[in-house]
């Protein structure tokens, strides 16, 4: 919204930005054992396989960037309201 970046660029950019945080954090939690290995090393995994392949699937490379823009969209409009609705 705030920029003349497309989805992607945004989608791309916001993955980057996020990576360095993430691995900070994971190894502090690891660090305080609140990392359970035998949950986390297979949930990474799928993890990894699902971000991989999808990006490269129909939904990463074939759907047009409005569709994925209203369904995100949705998305988020549907969790917000299920976190205000727990309140």
């Amino acid at each position: 919204i705030a920029t003349d970046m497309n989805h992607y660029q945004a989608l791309g950019t916001s993955l980057c930005a996020m990576s360095l945080p993430a691995i900070v954090g994971t190894v502090t939690h690891f660090q305080k054992g609140n990392v359970i290995g035998r949950v986390a090393v297979p949930l990474a995994f799928g993890s990894f396989l699902g971000a991989y392949f999808g990006g490269r699937s129909v939904v990463g490379l074939n759907v047009p960037e409005e569709p994925m823009r209203y369904g995100f969209s949705a998305l988020m409009f549907g969790l917000g309201t299920k976190t205000l609705l727990k309140v």
